[in-house]
């Protein structure tokens, strides 16, 4: 049955005309876009990709991109909560209260040299911490830091002292000493005695506990720090090479090492490239375990993904829910074994029951009313998904020989190499983020001046790394967020000392047609810096638009219309509302080549889609009288 037969064929120059048609005039291309590592995002995908697709193989296959199992699983993944409470006590009500909601595993952070989490003096913290929890029915992942040995240990005796031996605990130790090397800028041992540390733990646990992994490969310091999704596929490799030549020196050959580790990674809200992260990072992993005859390990190997602590904002948290919800519907349909979704107060200091029971329900829902789990690697056959994939795979595996070429991963952390790699890609990131190029929504873009914000308790601050062996410069969790959120705390500090917030007077110039959608742009971009912008009728003449800035109560004003009213009124208006008290004046849109004759005028600046919002901002709290913080 010919199902096509009634349709004219089409080919690539008719789909190219019919969105260029739909674009008015500008060309495909200006749709394109590129991530902050400079990976091309192209508008459409066309059938010669399908190349990329056959590259990917089966599911439960070499080169393991569509996953590392032929047949779904059943829970599809596990929900795991992150727990990082200091009190035992408390942590233990809260693992509780998530297990009967709904949870099926647990991540315990573990309190440690520049790291939070549950304070563990000794090892009946952890057992406190465990009351009452069935440690045979649930997995347990342990996030130890630098303490890796000490929490490993611990665990063991738990298991010991309730009986509980073979295959009837899962979960994993955790110990990632050149993660936990690259967040607290430093380790209590060399590397090479960390590594044989780290392997003596998989060596001691790994006949007697075959579902427990004893390392982990994570990569979530280097996503928070800035790194690219290529760029952290590269820390994976490296990382994961240099595991595999520690147990390998420990006695334990590469595939019975493999066997040994697990694998951390973090996914944001942008669906497609985390998707093709945990796609890729399997191609990777494949490409490593083939390539040292350990392939047959790789079906059996787990990978947790986390919703993206950098993502988080403190400003209209509540968007947060949205931002999870992406990135966990991401990590499912990417394939990922375990998901754990941060609470949407996450940012802001320790989470509540509300906060935490969200984040339980944003899986509950996507696992049993949307069935994400239901079909493996729904991307597959995207020619989108699987481009992005393949790239994104060659591309880390670049960046992976480079830093095996440098001599390996704590070698590059050691130099500084990848610490530099990922300040710059950073940095793009935050260019992007500043000049409106990357939206956040309630941060740069829609922000909400009026939103309340839930209280919390504020983290205890982590304990430093006293006396340590080797230092490296630390990877800082960079949320792009965080610069607007400065600027705005600096502004609510304002207006709780004058009782009124900082305001912009917006000068409406002509019909509503003409200067509305400069004034919502204006007003938005100055939201964003916490100053709220008053002042909504048009005006007709400069004279009145002084008058009713004098009555604004403002101490700046941005002048908002088209282009043709500019050249009528912009520079009589400027002058005018100069001469009525206006310490600033800014002016809506590009100015062109009237430039040097608005600025003589009196604009003393520009606001348009691309600016940096940043300094615009700091500028214009700083005339008000701000104080940033």
């Amino acid at each position: 049955m010919e199902l096509a037969a009634p349709f004219q064929p089409r080919d690539e120059s008719d789909w190219k005309a019919l969105a260029e048609k739909a674009l008015e005039g500008r060309p495909l291309e200006s749709l394109a876009a590129r991530t902050p590592e400079e990976l091309a995002l192209r508008p459409l995908y066309w059938a010669r990709e399908e190349a990329a697709n056959r590259a990917m193989g089966a599911p439960g296959a070499l080169p393991f991109a569509r996953g590392f199992r032929a047949v779904p699983a059943m829970p599809p993944w596990e929900i795991c909560q992150l727990h990082e409470t200091a009190d035992p006590a408390e942590t233990n009500r809260q693992i509780l209260a998530d297990l009967e909601g709904g949870a099926s595993a647990v991540a315990l952070r573990l309190a440690a040299p520049e790291q939070t989490g549950l304070a563990m003096r000794s090892p009946k913290d952890l057992a406190r911490a465990l009351e009452g929890v069935h440690l045979d029915f649930i997995a347990l992942y342990l996030e130890p830091g630098i303490r890796f040995a000490e929490a490993a240990s611990a665990l063991r005796a738990l298991w010991a002292e309730r009986g509980l031996k073979g295959d009837r605990v899962k979960g994993g130790f955790g110990a990632d000493p050149l993660g936990a090397c690259a967040k607290a800028g430093g380790l209590d041992q060399p590397f090479a005695e960390a590594l044989a540390a780290a392997a003596a733990i998989a060596r001691e646990t790994g006949d007697t506990h075959p579902n427990v992994t004893a390392l982990c490969v994570d990569t979530r310091p280097y996503h928070s720090g800035g790194a690219g999704e290529a760029q952290e596929l590269a820390c994976l490799a490296a990382t994961l090479a240099a595991y595999l030549r520690a147990l390998e020196e420990a006695g334990l050959p590469p595939e019975q090492g493999l066997a040994r580790i697990g694998f951390t990674l973090a996914c944001d809200a942008d669906l497609f490239l985390s998707i093709a992260k945990l796609r890729a990072a399997r191609l990777v992993i494949g490409r490593i375990a083939q390539a040292c005859g350990a392939a047959a390990a790789v079906p059996g190997l787990h990978l947790r993904a986390e919703t993206s602590s950098a993502m988080m904002s403190r400003l209209d948290p509540h968007v947060n829910l949205l931002r999870t919800t992406a990135a966990a519907a991401a990590a499912a349909l990417g394939g990922a074994d375990s998901v754990t979704v941060l609470p949407f107060t996450w940012a802001l200091g320790e989470t509540g029951p509300f906060a935490r029971r969200a984040a339980r329900n944003i899986q509950l829902i996507l696992q049993e009313e949307a069935h994400l789990g239901r079909v493996l690697d729904t991307a597959g056959g995207s020619w989108y998904a699987d481009t992005l994939t393949s790239e994104l795979g060659e591309r880390a595996w670049e960046l992976f020989q480079g830093i095996e070429a440098q001599g390996g991963m704590a070698a590059a952390l050691a130099s500084g190499r990848v610490q530099a790699m990922l300040a710059e890609t950073a940095g793009e990131g935050a260019r992007q983020t500043a000049s409106g190029e990357a939206e956040l929504i309630g941060v740069n873009a829609f922000p909400h001046l009026y939103g309340t914000v839930p209280e919390t308790r504020s983290r205890a601050a982590p304990a430093p790394l006293e006396d340590p062996a080797i230092t490296v410069e630390p990877v800082p969790l960079r949320r792009p967020a965080a610069p607007f959120e400065r600027l705005r705390s600096a502004a609510r500090a304002f207006a709780e000392r004058e009782g009124a917030r900082p305001r912009v007077f917006l000068a409406n110039l002509g019909t509503l047609a003409g200067y509305n959608a400069r004034a919502n742009f204006a007003r938005n971009l100055f939201a964003a810096g916490g100053i709220e912008a008053v002042g909504e009728e048009g005006f007709e003449s400069a004279a009145a638009a002084a008058e009713a800035f004098k009555a604004s109560g403002a101490e700046i004003a941005c002048l908002c219309g088209g282009d043709e009213t500019y050249a009528q009124m912009a520079r009589e208006t400027a002058r005018a509302l100069a001469g009525a008290g206006a310490a600033r004046v800014y002016l809506a849109g590009r100015p062109g080549d009237q430039r040097a004759a608005l600025r003589q005028a009196g604009i003393g600046g520009f606001v348009h889609k691309g600016a940096d919002m940043i300094a615009v901002l700091e500028e214009a709290l700083g005339v008000i009288g701000v104080d940033l913080l």
